[in-house]
């Protein structure tokens, strides 16, 4: 009788197998494949410089952002990217990016996976094309999300010891986030507050800076479930474990502060603002209330059940810390 029964399970195990084969067959949208990424950084620092003109046309075929409203037939225009393609310092940055990512078969997977899960939470949107372009060391610009288009300045991804790095002055704390891990974090925050911009979001305390970040922080969670907490909060090791061993710390003081509600940001923003550390408190990382703003929203999602879309559209941050019952 007990062999029996044991047959009757394994058919029924293996018929759930089955079962769950077709459903995921039946519903492509559960199933993950890679992101090409179409990289324009090599497709323009190899064109034939002895006809610019004629290569412009073509790279313009498959890459009209980056060519879109320049008249390719104007000798000035021709004449800038013939300077920039042979600038020795673009063909060394070029070097170092074929050395660092000869392909992005990593990132594609990586990208497949996490917009199979944006496209679940937000299932009208679309799925969008991924270029990366050599930005020459624009920091401020490394992704933007458009819509349906995700650009990529490949170069601010080349690791913190990178010899460019020193020479655009970054501090390493900002440095230590500009490697391979980062990549799909930045790209997926990019998505993030695409979507929250889609509700105006009135930024006037600390409170509601902490919540708005929360929110991209809980996005990246879902969107990156396989990313370590770490890399998506952009930390070590040691300063997410400081995070989460001083939480209650540092609530305490902001309640007893009476920062939470403050408008001053001068007041705030060591809080929520890039910097290596939060002065009042020794060893700590900067940005420490992004951290706090994402356990409160998590904390607001268990309690409600709300939808990531519902959670973007609430704009009263004194609800959601209200509704959260967060007592760290």
């Amino acid at each position: 009788m007990t062999k029996k029964i044991g047959y009757i399970i394994l058919a029924f195990v293996l018929l759930l197998a089955v079962v769950l084969l077709v459903f995921l067959n039946k519903h492509p949208k559960l199933k993950s494949s890679p992101i090409p990424i179409k990289r324009y950084e090599i497709a323009l620092m190899e064109i034939d410089t002895n006809r610019v003109g004629e290569e412009l046309h073509r790279l313009y075929k498959e890459f009209p952002l980056f060519l879109e409203g320049a008249d390719l037939d104007d000798p000035h225009n021709q004449e800038q990217i013939l300077n920039f393609v042979t600038d020795p310092r673009s063909k060394e940055l070029l070097n170092d990016i074929l050395e660092k990512y000869p392909n992005l078969t990593p990132l594609e997977k990586t990208f497949g996976e996490s917009f199979k899960r944006y496209n679940l939470l937000f299932e009208k949107e679309k799925i969008p094309t991924i270029y990366t372009y050599m930005s020459y060391l624009d920091y401020d610009n490394r992704v933007i999300f458009m819509d349906s288009v995700l650009v990529i300045a490949i170069d601010m991804y080349l690791g913190a010891d990178n010899k460019h790095y020193n020479a655009i002055a970054l501090p390493m704390y900002i440095r230590m986030r500009l490697d391979e891990p980062f990549i799909a974090v930045d790209g997926m925050r990019a998505v993030a507050h695409y979507q929250l911009e889609k509700t105006p979001q009135s930024l006037q305390t600390l409170l509601d800076h902490m919540i708005f970040n929360g929110k991209v922080a809980y996005f990246l969670e879902k969107t990156l479930p396989n990313t370590d907490a770490a890399i998506r909060f952009g930390y070590t090791p040691e300063q997410m474990a400081w995070c989460r061993k001083n939480e209650k710390t540092i609530w305490s003081y902001l309640v007893g502060s009476k920062l939470l509600y403050e408008r001053d940001s001068f007041k705030y923003r060591t809080f929520v603002s890039e910097a290596p550390t939060v002065q009042i408190f020794p060893g700590s990382p900067g940005r420490i209330g992004h951290f706090l703003g994402y356990r409160i929203v998590k904390k607001y999602m268990e309690n409600t059940g709300q939808t990531v879309p519902e959670l973007f559209a609430e704009t009263d941050s004194q609800k959601i810390l209200r509704l959260s019952n967060y007592r760290p």
